[in-house]
């Protein structure tokens, strides 16, 4: 008898709420508790709130054991603990008050009897006890403060898996940011320095075109797309004329050249040339947009072809190579644009090819027509011409 004094106690019945989380589980162990414990709708709702709870004592880890398969059959979670001498509940535990009677075993429970009932402990001598001064740990979720183990008991989280997922999460902050920087649009439209964003849109489109135009072929606004394209179109073209009047009038003294001043010719390139630059961009862009309406490629409007057409005008700056600078200029600006259509109203590469090279396949075949029926127009007119003479 004394033995038996001796160890009661020694045994806990934690109830941490509902094992499966879920509306239709909430209820189930409503209504568990209802029977099982004779409690009523209010009574119950309010025991499931106030988790985690000391809901038994006892003697013996037998006698807790049925708590706890009668909990799990109704689909509570609970927590049964051995206590060590002395191990009172800590301080921010929730308790039930004195006016929360404990839970009373239905007749009905199939493993409680009506005098197993479990009672959550709030008794004087409880508040007799002396402070707990063991080791303790902080949830990182809640801030609720317990004895050092690694299950939350007041949100349940298991706490050195949350923090290995929080150290995961600030890993990937670095990259974050970097993709929401890349998202903002290109440099030249972000209101960096000049020089320093016009080059690198220049570098991002050139050699990053895949990513320079998903990201900005579908931007807001033609008026800083167009500038851009004017200025590298002025120096592409600006360059290439200059290499060509230095070859043509080096080897091929024409007397043209002489009859034209050099300062004349170049003062009125230099005013036509803008003028060109933005017409040819405006022509190249309705056009472009016209084919890609044939092809059925247009998904993001007209103004994502006309921003496409203006940043592919990158391409022209390789003109700056002496003698075939020009030309790679010519066929670069032409894959840019493909680039650029294919991303910005996202088709594939075959339509974005289709609607960019239409233009030239319909000039082809229209020369091809001409070299066909142009010789035998112009002999059936001079055969009939014959006849008459």
């Amino acid at each position: 008898m004394k033995k038996e004094e001796k160890n009661v106690g020694h045994f806990k019945v934690i109830f941490l709420g509902l094992a499966v989380a879920g509306p239709e589980e909430e209820v189930r162990l409503l209504k568990g508790l209802q029977r099982k414990f004779n409690l009523t709708p209010e009574r119950a709702e309010s025991l499931l709130q106030r988790v985690p709870i000391v809901v038994k004592k006892g003697p013996s880890k037998e006698e807790m054991e049925k708590y706890r398969r009668v909990f799990e059959e109704i689909g509570g979670k609970v927590r049964l603990e051995e206590e060590e001498e002395p191990l009172p509940e800590p301080p921010e535990a929730p308790r039930v008050t004195s006016r929360e009677t404990a839970p009373e075993a239905a007749p009905e429970g199939p493993h409680v009897t009506a005098h197993e009932v479990p009672h959550a402990t709030t008794g004087p001598a409880e508040a007799q006890k002396k402070p707990y001064t063991g080791r303790k740990v902080t949830c990182p979720q809640c801030g609720f403060e317990q004895p050092d183990t690694d299950d939350c008991l007041k949100c349940g989280i298991i706490i050195s898996k949350y923090r290995k997922e929080q150290e995961q999460v600030r890993g990937l902050e670095g990259k974050i940011r970097e993709i929401s920087s890349e998202e903002k649009g290109t440099a030249w439209e972000g209101g960096e320095g000049f020089i320093s964003a016009f080059l690198k849109t220049a570098r991002e489109s050139l050699f990053s075109p895949v990513r320079f135009f998903r990201k900005d072929a579908t931007g807001k606004g033609y008026w800083t797309a167009l500038i851009y394209g004017l200025i590298v179109g002025v120096i592409g073209w600006g360059v290439s004329m200059v290499w060509q009047w230095h070859f043509f009038s080096r080897w091929f003294p024409v007397p043209v050249f002489s009859a034209i001043p050099y300062n004349l010719h170049l003062v009125a390139m230099t005013v036509a040339l803008p003028f060109l630059v933005i017409l040819s961009i405006l022509i190249g862009s309705a056009v472009t947009h016209i084919c890609l309406l044939i092809v059925g490629g247009n998904k993001s409007g007209y103004q994502t072809t006309f921003r496409v057409i203006c940043y592919s005008y990158s391409g022209h700056l390789f003109a700056i190579i002496p003698f075939i600078g020009s030309m790679v200029g010519s066929f670069y600006t032409l894959v840019l644009t493909i680039i650029g259509v294919r991303e910005g109203h996202g088709i594939s590469t075959g339509r974005a090819v289709l609607a960019v090279l239409l233009p030239f396949i319909l000039a082809a075949g229209l020369a091809i027509l001409a070299a066909i029926f142009l010789p035998l127009f112009l002999g059936g007119m001079r055969f009939f011409g014959g006849v008459g003479v």
